[in-house]
């Protein structure tokens, strides 16, 4: 038997699934994967600083190796192959991860790669259970606590003890406990804040959506127009707040980011209120076009939801690093030139996540993200020694022209209130004391009513033009109306 305990490096976890010990029966590998490999260090290009400085702290001390590859070579093509052998799991396993885990991109990969290549008669002895769970060790929050960051759920707690013991018992002591028929995914949906189940090897949504960013800070399906810029300092870089980290000095899981609106070296775009749930199941991608005034820059993405009560809370962030932007080779180093545009993508770890009737899709487009990853010199000489730093000045172009876009993992309809021509639809009295009136020009065939955090309080599938709200207590509200073309979104009070 054995457990996998959460290793920072994660390949010493499956050494002894590797090496087929003969007593060694199943195992359950904790937010862990075996593969070393360059994006595991860097991301987009960029080193992840305070986690490799958290691994040193552990003992690992890989800092001087890693450093000395700041660019992909056949050290990283050496190191990625010996450490990836998933036809080597010859034992039953039940894999563990977290959603705001560091670990969890990896970990997706990794399963959908045992399913494929261990050996035949354990490919359908594979099962992964994700939670929204952080990758632990550094905080309060641990793999299977009900508090995660800023936020709670309670539906998730010890979900993976439960899972881990049936297993166990299963396979260790011959229990009669239909584990077997275990579907071979079970994931938390994020945001809906559900369980669900699925008999494949992965969850990925092929299918993708597109939203334009826009002049005045928008998110939108509507043609994109205009520029956006902001200053990137390497002397005060914007803060990182939560997210999928390890380090003692960074918080880890879901964070409130809404004190990053004020600062200039931030810009953010958002949808209005969604007048639908959104469902993503994958990587979110960021393509963008940028001028800098600065040979190099960095370009750092934080994807959120932005609730009806201001928070703005993060899902997960990525960030590229500019001379890459044509891959990570010494010969795919590119400088920019202040004159011209360059597109670059930006890519986000592999998430599930569902944005609610009301919600925002929001992103902070910034230059750093400091102390989780290494601050850009922006001056274009030697990375990871020290140097002078030039501030640069970046403009986000997301016109016709240069249509930037955050692009989506899944097929939800994109419909948010600055999307629908609505002049047809609206409410009155608004505040109200009771009743609520529709006046549109074509009638309404059912409503629904949410509280401002989206959950459902009412839904009615009848032709309505007026509707008693006298016994909701006193506040704001959502009312989502449809009509037999459209759907239209707004707030009013009670």
């Amino acid at each position: 038997m054995g457990t996998w305990g959460p290793s920072a490096l994660g390949g010493i976890q499956y050494q002894t699934a590797k090496e087929k010990h003969p007593n060694h029966i199943c195992a359950v590998p904790i937010v862990a994967h075996p593969q070393q490999s360059y994006d595991s260090y860097f991301c987009g290009g960029v080193l992840e600083k305070s986690r490799l400085q958290q691994l040193d702290a552990l003992g690992y001390g890989v800092s001087t190796v890693v450093l000395a590859n700041p660019y992909y070579s056949n050290s990283w093509t050496i190191a990625e192959n010996n450490s990836r052998y998933p036809q080597d799991i010859i034992i039953p396993t039940l894999q563990i991860g977290g959603w705001y885990d560091h670990n969890i991109d990896k970990m997706i990969d990794w399963y959908k790669a045992t399913k494929a290549s261990a050996a035949s008669n354990m490919r359908n002895q594979q099962w992964f259970i994700v939670g929204p769970w952080v990758h632990g060790g550094t905080g309060s929050a641990y793999v299977g606590s009900a508090s995660q960051g800023e936020l709670s759920y309670p539906n998730a707690a010890f979900i993976c003890d439960t899972m881990a013991r049936n297993f166990f018992a299963h396979y260790l002591l011959n229990s009669n406990n239909n584990w077997e028929n275990t579907a071979a995914i079970t994931y938390y949906k994020t945001g809906a804040n559900v369980w669900a189940t699925d008999a494949d090897s992965s969850i990925e949504l092929l299918q993708t959506s597109e939203l334009l960013l826009n002049s005045g800070n928008l998110l939108s399906k509507n043609n994109s127009t205009g520029s956006t810029p902001f200053i990137s300092d390497p002397k005060n870089p914007s803060p990182t707040i939560g997210g999928q980290t390890l380090s003692t000095g960074l918080s880890q899981g879901p964070f409130d980011q809404n004190t990053l609106d004020s600062r200039s070296d931030i810009i953010t775009f958002a949808t209005d209120f969604l007048t639908n749930d959104v469902t993503i199941s994958g990587r979110v991608k960021a393509n963008l076009y940028v001028q800098c005034n600065q040979p190099d820059a960095d370009i750092a993405i934080r994807v959120v939801d932005l609730y009806p009560d201001g928070r703005s809370m993060l899902i997960n962030d990525g960030i590229r690093r500019m001379r890459f932007r044509n891959g990570y080779r010494k010969t795919d180093e590119s400088f920019m030139n202040p004159s011209n545009v360059y597109n670059v993508e930006v890519q986000m770890p592999f998430t599930n996540y569902i944005w609610k009737v009301g919600h925002k899709i929001k992103i902070y487009v910034s230059g750093n993200s400091s102390t989780r990853w290494d601050v850009n010199l922006q001056s274009g000489d030697n990375m990871y020694v020290a140097g002078d730093t030039m501030v640069a000045n970046i403009q986000i172009h997301h016109s016709t022209q240069y249509p930037s876009k955050l692009i989506l993992p899944g097929n939800s309809p994109l419909v948010s209130v600055n999307d629908i021509d609505f002049e047809s639809t609206s409410i009155y009295p608004n505040p109200t004391n009771g009743k609520l009136f529709i006046q549109s020009e074509i009638d309404a065939q059912s409503y629904e009513i949410y509280d401002l955090s989206g959950k459902l309080l009412r839904r009615e599938q009848v032709k309505v033009n007026a509707i008693n709200v006298a016994d909701l207590n006193s506040g704001m509200y959502f009312i989502v109306i449809q009509t037999a073309s459209n759907r239209f979104t707004t707030k009013f009070i009670r």
